[in-house]
């Protein structure tokens, strides 16, 4: 090899490796767990930051948000939940979108996984929940999805900026 093309493959090498450790650490991910029976209710998303901006508030009636990003956000559940009285999610693995509607927000399960979080298709919405939103003390920075137990199931939480969302479930009912 002469000595141009040894030196063109080491700057193709290390662009490479700099490609990667930048969207490494561009892209942090979160995992929620909650034990449900012989398994684990599981969701797995991207946590951007805030960085001066309000997002909820920015989002605009009936449209979606990835809950996230970068790869969609997945719900991944062993048992079957159901929200409210009569949302009932079988189990399985569904991405997750937040739907803004009127002045609150429905959790909306979405039968594709594995997509883009900007790849929504509304045709393989499945089921949706409204959620409760609850003010914050202090605000968070960083988006956060919590799966926290409850006497009779659980609840799934979304933390960031100055508000909380939240959707209580009842396992296997």
């Amino acid at each position: 090899m002469t000595m141009p093309k040894a030196l063109v493959c080491v700057g193709v090498s290390m662009l490479s490796v700099s490609l990667v450790a930048s969207v490494s650490a561009q892209a942090p991910r979160g995992k929620a767990e909650l034990k449900a029976g012989a398994g684990v209710i599981t969701v797995d998303y991207g946590q951007p930051s805030l960085k001066g901006r309000d997002m909820f508030s920015q989002l605009k009636e009936g449209t979606f948000w990835r809950m996230g990003m970068n790869q969609a956000t997945v719900l991944v559940t062993p048992v079957d939940l159901t929200f409210g009285t009569t949302t009932k999610i079988g189990k399985g693995s569904y991405s997750l979108w937040l739907k803004k509607v009127g002045e609150g927000f429905e959790l909306v399960f979405n039968s594709q996984t594995g997509q883009w979080g900007t790849q929504h298709d509304a045709s393989k919405d499945v089921f949706s929940v409204a959620m409760k939103s609850t003010p914050l003390a202090t605000p968070v920075e960083t988006f956060t999805v919590d799966l926290m137990e409850a006497p009779k199931g659980g609840e799934l939480g979304l933390r960031w900026g100055a508000a909380r969302l939240s959707a209580a479930f009842e396992i296997g009912k």
